[in-house]
């Protein structure tokens, strides 16, 4: 039961940062909005849904394969063209699906859980893009790029939702459907609250406006008479009105004008498009140097390294087991963090909890747990996750742990 939610956990992973990538790019995308029938970042957002839906069905029964990155991409892309899409946007497309899918779904991704820069990114890319977009003066780009945002940020908050309730141990969790309906509440209450406060500004700001007009009213009155001396005084002053001698002569206008039209001239025939074709062109060149330096490995890993529902893994499993246990915590350590942290569940269960402010070697000591030395220095190494260790630690700490299981769980069970 533990390694179908493992690999699911593992699959929601990928299947999140790369939801992350396209939007990312749906985001830049928005600059170029026009360039198909249908408006292109939802097009984008559409087509790799698609992609990344398949590609994880294909996994699920084959396996990882690196040609799948390069088959579904360069198929499912050709509906570009029924939408009138430029060649060089199949092109530039193509290659981004390829070289994402080939990172998240060929590599194990760090968890959900793990903070990242994201959000930091998706922001930033959000600004740059309303920037660009209002100095090179694009229009209608409004809606799609605030739709791409709100969605954004609703299907990620959904992704992490998911990859944390599938971590957490279920007996202390509720259901997916309860997750998903409360969800759901919360994001129907999210968009009734911002629709009304949408509709109901306009008339806060007019009775605002009103009742600030009718308090400067009764301020003023003190200052009458000194505001009708200002104006006396003020009308009193002659205000020169410059001679027709005085004016820009129009032989003057005459010749400015051929520079303004030469200069608009100028700017018009500048070959934008062409610059952007030729950086284009030299970014997928480096981007096809930069796949055949960085292939994926091949897939001789363990099964437990590759985490993918496969049949042929499966066929393969008890002949590997023992290799898998030692392989797994070679390559990652946040599998023994997740290891770790379903032991301090379980623990709850047994009422052997640990205070907030506790460290784990105080803990262990109050609960007279007798471990190796050892075992706390690999705690802090896995503490964080993200990071390779030796599979002899990996070893050492899941045997001192399961001899606590084994010693104080079960015997309370009894």
């Amino acid at each position: 039961m533990n390694e179908v939610l493992s690999l699911k956990m593992v699959q929601a992973e990928s299947l999140g940062k790369y939801l992350q990538d396209i939007w990312i790019i749906a985001l830049v995308s928005v600059i170029f909005h026009q360039e198909t029938n249908i408006v292109l970042p939802f097009l984008w957002i559409i087509l790799q849904i698609f992609i990344v839906s398949c590609v994880q069905i294909i996994m699920s029964k084959t396996g990882p394969r690196p040609i799948i990155p390069y088959i579904v991409p360069m198929s499912v892309l050709l509906i570009l063209f029924l939408f009138n899409s430029p060649l060089w946007l199949y092109i530039i497309g193509t290659g981004i699906s390829i070289w994402r899918l080939q990172i998240r779904f060929n590599k194990i991704q760090d968890e959900q859980s793990v903070e990242s820069n994201y959000h930091l990114s998706f922001f930033l890319v959000f600004l740059v893009v309303h920037f660009i977009c209002l100095i090179i003066g694009i229009e209608d780009y409004i809606f799609p790029l605030y739709s791409i945002v709100i969605l954004g940020i609703v299907i990620q908050s959904a992704t992490r939702l998911y990859a944390v309730w599938i971590s957490t141990n279920k007996q202390n969790s509720a259901s997916l459907s309860h997750v998903a309906g409360g969800f759901s509440i919360g994001l129907v209450f999210v968009v009734g609250l911002s629709m009304l406060v949408y509709f109901t500004i306009p008339l806060l700001r007019t009775g605002f406006g009103f009742l600030l007009g009718k308090v400067m009213t009764i301020a003023i009155i003190p200052f009458v008479p000194l505001l009708e001396y200002l104006d006396k005084l003020l009308n009193k002053l002659e205000i020169k009105i410059p001679e027709e001698m005085e004016r820009i002569p129009s032989e003057e206008q005459t010749e400015l004008e051929p520079q303004e039209v030469v200069s608009e001239t100028l700017g018009g025939a500048f070959p934008f498009e062409l610059i952007f074709i030729v950086l284009a062109i030299l970014a997928i060149i480096l981007f096809l140097r930069f796949l055949m330096k960085n292939k994926p490995d091949e897939l001789i890993a363990e099964p437990s390294v590759i985490h993918y529902l496969n049949k042929e893994l499966e066929d393969q499993k008890e002949e590997h087991e023992h290799i898998g246990q030692q392989s797994l915590y070679k390559v990652d350590t946040s599998l023994l963090r997740e290891k770790y942290q379903q032991f301090e569940v379980e623990a709850s269960f047994y009422t052997y909890n640990r205070a907030k402010s506790e460290t784990v070697r105080d803990w262990f000591r109050r609960m007279e747990w007798v471990v190796q030395d050892e075992f706390f220095q690999v705690y802090e190494e896995v503490r964080y996750g993200g990071q390779t260790i030796s599979s002899e630690k990996a070893q050492l700490f899941q045997t001192n742990l399961k001899t606590i299981k084994n010693e104080f769980f079960l015997e309370k069970d009894v």
